[in-house]
């Protein structure tokens, strides 16, 4: 199993400021750190972090999302045709990094409301639009991983069931991440969701229900992780957590208290745990356990 960490607890912009970060991560026992991708004014610059990060001995990925002006769920196709030029720097950025991953929700903007569910037409042109885009990141050697958020966050989709389903309109360029935090919140039932659907999941992020550390709070792990295990997951378990630190990040999250003593604290205990709970737990039938 790779273990992986998004920077996004530090940062959103990954520079020379950082590298201290990545070595304690990196003698931590990480293998894998997720690298915001939202300066794409410039994809080679990102060249220079990738060899860095893997001469530290990890893989990084790629994390992005959209914004309003961005929206390929969007009815306005000026609105779509920047989303899908954006993406493609995405790409451009994931591919100069060296990242086999772009990963976050890719399929709409994150607190764009419509007031309603999501329509077929809106669903449609999103996954003809990310159709097009995971055509070009495969040229790339570049996945996208879809990520569905919860209801306060987007509309247009919100469990597995639903992201899975979109996944498959999009094509094989494209598959789920599948986030605990947002699952805490809209499954029914986590571990039935895994054993239905954990076909379509290439990547997971490893959350707990206050975004702080995983292990601390009201996630389901030992069903969450039995059911990884049951379905035969390999791809990497990567810790999202958010603080303090960036302030336009603790407003989109609504991160308004202290949850941790330090960043690297919390990348260290959620280490522990991840190994605790994958390694060293015995598989277990997850539909009896409650």
């Amino acid at each position: 199993m790779i273990y992986g960490m998004n920077l996004l607890l530090w940062t959103t912009r990954v520079d020379e400021s950082h590298l201290p970060v990545l070595e304690s991560l990196a003698g931590m026992g990480y293998g894998l750190v997720e690298v915001p991708v939202f300066d794409i004014a410039d994809p080679a610059a990102y060249a220079n972090l990738g060899r860095r990060i893997r001469d530290m001995g990890m893989q990084p990925s790629a994390v992005s999302a959209l914004n309003a002006d961005q929206n390929i769920a969007s009815g306005d196709r000026k609105v779509r045709a920047r989303g899908e030029a954006d993406m493609i720097r995405m790409l451009d950025c994931a591919a100069a990094l060296g990242a086999p991953f772009l990963s976050g929700p890719m399929h709409s903007a994150i607190g764009v409301f419509s007031g309603l569910g999501p329509t077929t037409d809106e669903l449609q042109r999103s996954a003809e639009s990310l159709s097009r885009v995971a055509a070009y990141g495969a040229t790339l050697g570049v996945h996208l991983g879809v990520e569905p958020l919860n209801r306060v966050e987007c509309y247009l989709m919100n469990d597995l069931a639903s992201a899975a389903t979109y996944a498959a309109m999009v094509g094989s360029g494209a598959t789920v991440l599948y986030d605990t935090f947002h699952a805490h919140i809209e499954e029914k039932d986590a571990a039935a969701a895994i054993r239905t659907h954990g076909a379509s999941i290439g990547l997971v992020h490893i959350s707990e229900n206050d975004r702080s550390t995983p292990g601390r709070g009201q996630v389901r792990w030992s069903e969450t992780f039995g059911a990884l295990r049951e379905v035969g997951y390999g791809g990497p378990l990567i810790v999202e957590a958010f603080g303090l630190a960036l302030p336009e990040l603790s407003a989109a999250t609504r991160i308004w208290r202290r949850m941790f003593s330090d960043e690297l604290a919390l990348a260290r205990d959620a280490l522990v745990f991840m190994r605790e709970n994958w390694e060293f737990q015995p598989s277990c039938d997850v539909s009896v356990v409650r």
